[in-house]
Parts: C-alpha cells; sequence; structure tokens
C-alpha cells in the first residue's frame, strides 16, 4: 500500500486521520507522513484489510444497499405440518444508518425472517447475527439511530468550548461560560433521546431537528455525517 492508495483507503471510509490514529494505534504525525509519500510497513497493509469490515459497517453513509429477509422462517420440518413457503423480499437503500433503521422498524414482526444486507459490490455488509446484535442493542459503534444521537452528544459535548464566537465585541468569561452551558445542555438532550425505545425516538424527530437548530444558533455545528445519518434513519418513518 503507497500512499495515495493509504489515503484513498481513509476517505473512502470516511474516517479523519484521527480516526485512523485511533483504529492503528499511531500517532497523528506517522498517518501524516504515511500519506506524504513515506513508505508504510506491510503489517499497515494487513491491519486495514482486518478493520475495513468492520469500518464499513460502522460508517453510516456507506451505501447502496440492500436489504434481503424472507416473509416467513426459512426452515421447513420434514415431518411436521405443511405451510407456505417463505417468499424472499428485497429492499433498496440509500446508507447504512437507514437500512439498520428499517431493521430494527421489522424486527419482531412475524414476517420478518433471516434478514442480512449486501452492498452494490454484492459482498455482505451485515449478516444474520450480526444484524441480531444490533436488533438487542449489543452492537454499540453500529450506526443505529441510538447510537448516532449519543455519538453526536459526545463530540458536541467535548468541543462545547470550541463554539463560533459573534457579535460586536469578544465576548466575556461570564458569557463563554453560559454560552458553554447551553451547548452542553444541547447535547444532554440529545443524550436523552437516545434512551427511549426506537419508535419513541422517531417521534422526537422535530424536537431532535431544534436540537440541531439551536446547536448552529449558539455557533456549534454537529458532525455533518452524523446529522445526515441521523435523518437518513428517521425518514424511515416517513414513507
Amino acid at each position: 500500500m503507497n500512499a495515495a492508495e493509504f489515503k484513498a483507503w481513509r476517505q473512502g471510509l470516511g474516517l479523519t486521520q484521527q480516526d485512523a490514529v485511533d483504529r492503528l494505534g499511531v500517532s497523528r504525525t506517522t498517518i501524516q507522513n504515511w500519506e506524504n509519500s513515506t513508505p508504510i510497513p506491510q503489517t499497515v497493509d494487513i491491519r486495514c484489510k482486518v478493520w475495513e469490515h468492520r469500518l464499513r459497517q460502522e460508517n453510516p453513509a456507506i451505501g447502496l444497499l440492500t436489504l434481503i429477509y424472507s416473509d416467513a422462517p426459512m426452515f421447513v420440518d420434514p415431518y411436521g405440518p405443511r405451510r407456505r413457503l417463505a417468499i424472499i423480499q428485497q429492499e433498496p437503500h440509500p446508507t447504512n444508518a437507514d437500512v439498520l433503521a428499517r431493521v430494527q422498524q421489522l424486527a419482531g414482526q412475524p414476517n420478518f425472517h433471516n434478514p442480512f444486507v449486501v452492498a452494490a459490490d454484492q459482498s455482505t455488509l451485515w449478516n444474520l447475527p450480526e444484524l441480531a446484535r444490533v436488533i438487542s442493542g449489543e452492537d454499540q459503534q453500529a450506526p443505529t439511530l441510538a447510537n448516532m444521537l449519543r455519538k453526536a452528544a459526545t463530540i458536541v459535548r467535548e468541543d462545547s468550548a470550541n463554539f463560533v464566537r459573534n457579535g460586536a465585541g469578544w465576548p466575556t468569561q461570564v458569557e463563554i461560560a453560559a454560552r458553554q452551558k447551553d451547548i452542553i445542555a444541547q447535547a444532554d438532550l440529545l443524550e436523552s433521546f437516545a434512551g427511549d425505545s426506537f419508535p419513541t425516538i422517531a417521534r422526537h424527530q422535530l424536537a431532535i431537528e431544534d436540537v440541531f437548530a439551536n446547536l448552529r444558533q449558539l455557533g456549534l455545528r454537529a458532525p455533518d455525517a452524523l446529522v445526515s445519518g441521523i435523518a437518513f434513519a428517521l425518514s424511515v418513518f416517513d414513507r
């Protein structure tokens, strides 16, 4: 893997340089050097390939995707009563956040069985056991609506002191502290929504949109990838 290939790998997965630092366990300077033609060790190439599938799963914007499932159990007991054969269903979805929201929406319904998700290159992005962990909430890194709200809240809280200052003069320390407190309050509100059930979160759609609008007015933007992912997940209920 050369510098251009490494950078393309990182950007193709929607990773910042800091994300690559966290995953590969190296310094920010090392990542920058690798992207500026410093030789990349072969072990890094191997680690990138190992991480790639999981990183694709964690990216809310990965697409285009197809959700495939059966409308009845696939197993047929040859000694049991006859029943109709299961029919395979296919649904196109633009992003990972969108398809996982749909999986959560369908979970538990009598006509939803054996789901998996395939990408445009025919590779499997999510298999049945992995989706089971998403549905149960065990996978806390998957871009589900609740996980994205929690992540957005954490980032906003951590960046609360880095808001854009505006107005005629430089704000006082009291004004800065008040603005930061207001930003943290919005982050807390986002996190409170994440604690609800999936359908309940969807009913808070307008309130969630208001939080992001309030943050912009306070001079701080939540990460665009997360805001977009949350919007895709919420849009499942508008169809």
